[in-house]
């Protein structure tokens, strides 16, 4: 009987043993890590800017009345951009109000001559590279300006609306999902605006060509 016994627990103790070693650790299950979705910047938007320009102004009578002008600016931009991929492609009109102003006497303490570019705007198509909330583009399109020609105020004082054309580049970054802010560089030629002053000397041709540097901020819908 004796031996009977030490028999039984020597095999329920080998087959403790075996059932020991199958038995397998499994590592605890490891949380799935997902990656943040990329900027989406398709969709309309609105904003405002501010900065400065600096421009020239010249004239078909006097090659050498008016000198280099700067100023500070401020306006307003709309917009809406369509996303490809990283590619982004978008149209934009901004229009921004500005003090550019040069003149001398053309006639010592006779006759003086200046002119004025108060509003300057655009309307362009941009392509860009999206890189996230980073959108480095180029830009380039239609411009138009209010320019002033201004002959001793008495003689001479009127205004026109100019054409032209722009080109410029910026790098705009998305701070928030609705919130981003850029910076811009553009060039505008604004060809020229003729002045008929008939009962001075004749017509003018005001030509203005100006640089604008600029940052600001779009609420994108």
């Amino acid at each position: 009987m004796k031996r009977v016994l030490l028999a039984g627990v020597g095999v329920l103790a080998l087959t403790a043993a075996a059932s020991a070693a199958d038995l397998t650790m499994e590592p605890a299950p490891i949380a799935a890590v997902v990656a943040p979705a990329a900027f989406d910047w398709s969709g309309f938007y609105v904003g405002v800017h501010g900065g400065g320009a600096w421009g020239d102004f010249s004239t078909n009578i006097w090659s050498d009345a008016f000198g280099n002008s700067s100023s500070a600016l401020g306006g307003v931009q709309a917009g809406y951009n369509y996303q490809i991929n990283q590619i982004v492609l978008g149209v934009q009109t901004d229009l921004a109000y500005t003090n550019l102003k040069t003149g001398q006497d053309v006639i010592p303490g006779i006759v003086g001559i200046n002119a004025e570019l108060n509003w300057l705007g655009s309307t362009t198509v941009r392509a860009g590279y999206a890189i996230d909330t980073w959108l480095p583009y180029v830009k380039g399109g239609f411009a138009y300006g209010e320019t002033k020609a201004n002959i001793d105020s008495l003689v001479y004082s009127g205004s026109k609306w100019a054409t032209g054309w722009t080109v410029g580049a910026g790098l705009e970054k998305a701070f928030t999902k609705n919130i981003t802010g850029f910076a811009e560089y553009d060039y505008f030629d604004l060809g020229s605006a003729a002045y008929d002053i008939s009962n001075a000397i004749g017509t003018i041709e005001l030509k203005n060509t100006s640089n604008v540097v600029k940052v600001g901020l779009n609420y994108k819908f």
